[in-house]
């Protein structure tokens, strides 16, 4: 970790946390128009360099969200779509507008030149991210929060900093708050303009609000340190989880690295539905590889949590008492170990299925929670 980094954190620490905003415009209820603005903007050469070093670093782009009602700053939204055959399967979203207000940095870090920024977020290929719905919307809405929260408050973001929501970003998750780190990629973190400003980009990561909490007592690094490293499993992966592993639950078990079947690189978008993604599946399917053999759905104290739990069968109870032998996934992940699920996989609470001689699913329906 670069000085830079971490002087972030021991000079500045969470100044925004537990903080609400909103989108940041001034309007008047009464005569339902905006007040007179004259935006900070960009000069074009500046733009001009600032889509360039998105598309060197981020990858090219031909959508751009253009902002319509523009009260202090211009805050575009570059969308950078999924590109499996250059190692990015995910979609990237970039401000182009937050640098053109220099934010209110401490003096001692002039030198760090940290007056300037812009945000970006990393959404799964599977990202409906032309919908409004708000399980859809809030990472966009987030990225243009944090544009604004400088200006409106007279402050400055900077790696390390955690801004909360105040609650849950959307009914599907209980993520509720961000942090800013560095971007995914080993380079592009700063973009030079024509005259000599840094332009400073931080990746918006979310986090629940007890990983927040954590953060705010013991610091980023602390906090990175409860995941593992790059290479592991168990790393913070940079793309956008709505039902991650909350790190931070007290009933939360100490993972262990595990060496899946199917790689996250080689997971495909095979099954797409409004409800809950969440579930668990023992490692006897995504570890050692066996079909699934017997799977039920039971009620969720979570939102984004499905409620389907998946076994092979065989699983004795000594085996799953042992909570680290079984993982939170998305339902898309257990269907590329098993695609033979899928239809049955928007049945209501209280369905159960076992795999029967023949190798086809037979609905179990004797079966009752607890009694498995």
């Amino acid at each position: 970790m670069t000085n830079k980094e971490t002087d972030f954190e021991n000079k500045k620490g969470n100044q925004n946390e537990d903080e609400e905003f909103d989108d940041g415009f001034d309007f008047d209820d009464e005569t339902d128009e905006y007040d007179e603005f004259s935006p900070e903007l960009y000069e074009e050469d500046e733009i001009n360099a600032i889509e360039e070093h998105i598309e060197t670093y981020f990858g090219s782009f031909e959508t751009v969200f253009h902002e319509i009602v523009s009260p202090d700053i211009h805050v575009d939204i570059c969308v950078i779509p999924p590109d499996k055959e250059s190692g990015r399967d995910f979609y990237t979203l970039i401000t182009m507008g937050m640098g053109a207000h220099l934010m209110n940095v401490p003096r001692e870090l002039d030198d760090m030149k940290l007056t300037r920024a812009e945000m970006m977020v990393t959404l799964p290929s599977d990202w409906d991210i032309q919908n409004n719905d708000e399980k859809y919307y809030w990472p966009l809405r987030w990225l243009k929060i944090l544009a604004r929260l400088p200006m409106n408050s007279d402050t400055w973001l900077g790696w390390g900093h955690t801004v909360a929501n105040g609650g849950p970003f959307a009914e599907n998750t209980e993520l509720a708050g961000v942090l800013l780190l560095n971007p995914y990629t080993d380079d592009g973190h700063v973009c030079v303009l024509p005259g000599g400003d840094d332009v400073n980009f931080y990746q918006m990561v979310p986090i629940y609000e007890e990983e927040m909490n954590y953060k705010t007592e013991n610091g980023a690094e602390a906090f990175l340190s409860l995941f593992g490293d790059a290479d592991d499993d168990d790393a913070l992966d940079h793309v956008v989880n709505v039902c991650r592993t909350n790190v931070c639950r007290l009933d939360a078990p100490k993972r262990r690295q595990k060496n899946y079947k199917i790689t996250k690189e080689d997971i495909k978008p095979l099954f797409d539905w409004d409800g809950p993604i969440g579930c668990i599946a023992t490692d006897r399917i995504t570890v050692d590889g066996f079909r699934v053999g017997f799977m039920y759905r039971e009620e969720s104290d979570y939102p984004e949590d499905s409620g389907w739990r998946f076994f092979a069968g065989d699983e004795s109870d000594e085996y799953l008492e042992d909570s680290l032998n079984s993982d939170v996934y998305s339902l898309n992940t257990i269907v590329n170990y098993d695609p033979e699920i899928m239809e049955f996989l928007k049945e209501n609470v209280g369905a159960a299925y076992f795999r029967g001689e023949d190798g086809a699913f037979l609905r179990d329906e004797e079966w009752r929670k607890g009694e498995d």
